[in-house]
């Protein structure tokens, strides 16, 4: 799966929340199918979005790439470190794996 591709797909085609407040909201209300989470996310950031989503049981993500690599394929032009996937839209994007 070419993860940069399916990021682009489900922000042009589904629903997605950019940025680590909001995010982490959608975790707490139950509304995020996957949070993705850039290289060099702050640790607390990290810290709190994992363990919410531990609580409501979403798969979390680990990008490879760094904030400025996931707003690219995000296609944004400010740094991107937390996405949430509400809804996929026409990607395969709920089919990758989370690290918990």
């Amino acid at each position: 799966m070419d993860i940069n591709r399916e990021i682009s797909q489900a922000v042009n085609t589904g629903r997605v929340i950019l940025g680590s407040n909001q995010s982490v909201k959608a975790i707490k209300l139950g509304q995020a199918k996957l949070v993705i989470l850039a290289s060099n996310c702050h640790d607390a950031v990290r810290a709190d979005v994992k363990h919410y989503a531990k609580l409501a049981n979403i798969p979390v993500y680990d990008y490879e790439g760094d904030s400025p690599a996931l707003a690219l394929a995000c296609g944004k032009p400010f740094l991107v470190s937390v996405v949430a996937i509400i809804e996929p839209g026409s990607s395969g994007i709920l089919g990758l794996r989370g690290s918990g």
